[in-house]
C-alpha cells in the first residue's frame, strides 16, 4: 500500500503537469491559465452553494427520523468533487467533475456499496420515544414530583434514640447528645 501511494504521489503531479503543457499547446497558455482559475472558482462556489444545500437535506432526513446514509454519502462527494476542482490540474478537475454529476454519484455510491458492504455489519434497532418524554425533552423542563413515601426515623437500629439537631444563630446545626 505504502508503494502504490508513493508511486501516486510521484506520478500524479507529472501527468498534471504534462496534461497543463498538452492543454496549454492546444489552447495557449493564458487560456490555459484562465481555465484552471475558473476551475477553481467554480469549485469555490459548488462548495459553498452544494454545501449547504446538501447540510439542509442532511438535517432534514434527521429531522424526519430516517438515516442520513445517501445524503452523507452525496455530500461527502459533492465535497471531495468541489475540492478536486479548487486544486489546480486538469486531471483533478475531471475527477471533481464526475464526482458532481447525480447519475456518475450514483453509479458510485452503487460501487462502493458492493466492495465494501461485507466489510460492515449493519444492526438496525427501533427506538420508541413518547410524546410527552420528548416534548418535555424539546421544552428544556422536567417535572421533579415522584411517587414515593416518607419514613420519619426516630431510634438506631439498636433501639437507643437518636441525637437530636439544634439550630445555631449562623444557619448550621449542632448535635445535643442525650445522656440517659
Amino acid at each position: 500500500m505504502f508503494v502504490i501511494i508513493l508511486a501516486l504521489l510521484i506520478i500524479w503531479p507529472i501527468a498534471e503537469l504534462f496534461v497543463m503543457v498538452q492543454v496549454a499547446d492546444w489552447v495557449g497558455f493564458f487560456w490555459m491559465l484562465f481555465l484552471l482559475f475558473a476551475s477553481a472558482v467554480a469549485g469555490i462556489l459548488v462548495l459553498r452553494h452544494r454545501g449547504r444545500a446538501h447540510w439542509r437535506r442532511f438535517r432534514g432526513a434527521i429531522d424526519e427520523r430516517r438515516a442520513p446514509a445517501k445524503e452523507a454519502f452525496d455530500g461527502v462527494m459533492i465535497t471531495v468533487g468541489a475540492l478536486l476542482l479548487i486544486i489546480p490540474g486538469f486531471i483533478t478537475s475531471v475527477l471533481g467533475l464526475f464526482l458532481l454529476f447525480p447519475p456518475t454519484r450514483f453509479l458510485i455510491r452503487l460501487a462502493a456499496l458492493t466492495l465494501f458492504a461485507s466489510k460492515f455489519k449493519v444492526a438496525a434497532t427501533t427506538a420508541t420515544w413518547g410524546t410527552t418524554g420528548y416534548n418535555r425533552y424539546r421544552s428544556g423542563r422536567q417535572s421533579y414530583d415522584f411517587e414515593g413515601e416518607a419514613v420519619d426515623v426516630t431510634d438506631r437500629p439498636d433501639g437507643e434514640p437518636l441525637p437530636q439537631l439544634r439550630s445555631g444563630s449562623d444557619g448550621s446545626e449542632d448535635q445535643v447528645d442525650r445522656d440517659p
